[in-house]
């Protein structure tokens, strides 16, 4: 009788809308509530096949609502009779209209709604024990939120909020979609809601879908009377909730938390959350990364970085910081330019960068590519190994020549112990005679300290004879004397001079001169003492006598 009336007095009131031409009777009878001037505006017939539809639906829903509940099949249970009655109470509360302040009217409903939601995770069987956790927790999502949202209006605390309060309402919608979703296939799981109240409550998820897509297509108050046709869809499937609670569960498998509300329960908190940094136009080493990315002008060789590398040693050879490109489309670019040059086209990309993508294709045309850089600093060691050992053996040689024109400047002076080599040094150096067995470090920075230094010079164990040339070689000749050779014959000679050297040991050495290695005698003839040694030389000709001091003579 209800629904009835109900529904007479809708086509009373849109009949009267029609004749007066104001959808003013029609509004207050199915909306319940005086309208605004927003309904002057658009067309009337719309507006008043709007209102016609909610008063259709009305009238359904009081039907839903006042019919008796179904007859019981087993005795309820505590848990289920207190939900019924949640339920019907929330059912009251929706239907009555209230004028109370805002904040008073969220509180109520979540009075009701919330102990509904925990009595709901109680009561239905057929769900596994972590699928009612996960519907209990994000179910109190929605009512939080809102308590915090009428909170924090018109407060310092909307504006510390603002900042996310897109993202909030964005992911608390989502959160109450997938509640639904998972309240409705726990209904359906647990056996005991008829089809209807199943479809009814998809119709409740789809509503909001619906009301944006009619929203997109009218205007003005149609789409008012449209958002509260499908609010009492949400009226009607607490109600069949209600009715059918006393029902026989049918116990089926339990229900496993479906993938994508697995899926949007991780994303829901990281939604809400934001990002941490700006978003960037790739997806690994832009930013920061880019700092550790190679510098040098030539890309690193492929068989210096793991093979997990080469692809990230790619991309930072070829970025261009001033025109960002994804990686993916610049992986895309160089595996194409690899597919292309196994093909035999031509391509821009360098082969040493494609070899760090695609080594096994570039590698047949360019081997020394996969050549590592240990492979290819031994391969220069060994040529210049080589090229010393040619040009040692280059050098011997052209020394056996120069040895080989190099005479004995006074043969007439005859002794076993001599030796005579060429000796050649473009930086001018000296070549000595010094003590095999004794430091001559001592003597050698002692010579150089000298404010001057003459053609010979010596310090103790130490000899050094200043008389090579950068443009000729120098012929040596040196022979050790057991006693003082003729006097001094200057005649053929530039210079004459004489010095006396020191051997402790008892052994006195010549440098090896030529590359020849011409071995010179032991110049040391007496054993350890005090030695002199007298050199003639002109240009291209030394010759060098040591003969010991006597002992009288000191």
């Amino acid at each position: 009788m209800a629904a009835f009336a109900c529904l007479t007095i809708t086509l009373g009131s849109v009949s009267l809308s029609l004749v007066i031409g104001t959808a003013t009777p029609a509004w207050l009878v199915t909306m319940w509530y005086p309208p605004d001037e927003v309904i002057e505006g658009p067309p009337l017939v719309p507006v008043l096949g709007g209102l016609l539809l909610l008063g259709l639906v009305n009238s359904w829903m009081l039907w839903e609502v006042l019919r008796g509940p179904a007859p019981a099949a087993v005795p309820m249970r505590r848990a289920a009779t207190w939900l019924r009655l949640l339920l019907y109470a929330d059912v009251v509360w929706l239907l009555i209209p209230s004028f109370l302040p805002g904040l008073v009217e969220t509180v109520i409903g979540l009075a009701l709604w919330v102990p509904a939601l925990v009595l709901f995770t109680v009561v239905l069987t057929g769900s596994g024990r972590p699928f009612r956790l996960a519907l209990l927790l994000l179910g109190l999502v929605e009512p939080v939120t809102s308590l915090v949202d009428c909170l924090a209006d018109d407060s310092p605390l909307q504006i510390f909020v603002s900042p996310a309060y897109k993202a909030t309402v964005m992911a608390v919608g989502m959160t109450a979609s997938v509640v639904t979703v998972m309240l409705l296939l726990a209904q359906r799981r647990d056996g005991r809601w008829s089809r209807v109240t199943l479809l009814i409550g998809l119709g409740t998820f789809a509503s909001a879908f619906l009301v944006e897509l009619v929203d997109g297509l009218t205007r003005g108050g149609t789409i008012e009377s449209i958002a509260e046709a499908m609010d009492v869809l949400y009226i009607v499937w607490l109600a069949r909730t209600a009715h059918e609670l006393n029902r026989e569960p049918r116990r089926k498998a339990p229900l496993r938390v479906p993938a994508p509300v697995a899926a949007a329960t991780a994303v829901l908190p990281l939604m809400v959350v934001g990002p941490e940094g700006r978003p960037h136009l790739t997806y690994t080493w832009q930013s920061d990364a880019l700092m550790e990315c190679w510098v040098a002008s030539e890309p690193p060789r492929v068989a210096d970085i793991p093979a997990h590398e080469r692809e990230r040693a790619y991309m930072c050879s070829v970025s261009k910081p001033s025109r960002p490109v994804s990686d993916q489309e610049l992986l895309g670019r160089g595996r194409d330019a690899c597919a292309r040059f196994a093909a035999g086209e031509p391509v821009r990309a360098r082969p040493a960068l494609l070899a760090l993508l695609c080594p096994e294709v570039i590698g047949r045309s360019h081997p020394d590519l996969l050549v590592s850089s240990a492979q290819i600093a031994r391969q220069e060691a060994e040529k210049e190994r080589i090229e010393r050992e040619r040009s040692a053996r280059k050098a011997r040689r052209e020394a056996r020549k120069e040895d080989a024109l190099c005479r004995d400047p006074w043969p007439a002076l005859r002794t076993r112990f001599q030796a005579t080599a060429s000796y050649y040094d473009w930086d001018a150096n000296p070549y000595g005679i010094y003590d095999a067995e004794t430091d001559t470090e001592e003597g050698y920075e002692a010579i150089w300290d000298r404010e001057s230094i003459g053609t010979l010079a010596t310090s103790g164990p130490l000899a050094l004879i200043f008389t090579p040339s950068q443009d000729w070689a120098t012929c040596v000749t040196a022979k050790a004397l057991h006693s003082a050779p003729p006097p001094l014959r200057r005649k053929g000679w530039d210079e004459v001079v004489e010095a006396d050297i020191v051997s402790e040991s008892g052994r006195l050495v010549m440098q090896t001169l030529s590359a020849s290695k011409v071995r010179f005698p032991d110049l040391a003839r007496g054993g350890p003492g005090r030695y002199r040694l007298r050199l003639y030389t002109r240009p291209g000709v030394d010759l060098v006598l040591v003969y010991p001091v006597r002992r009288a003579a000191w």
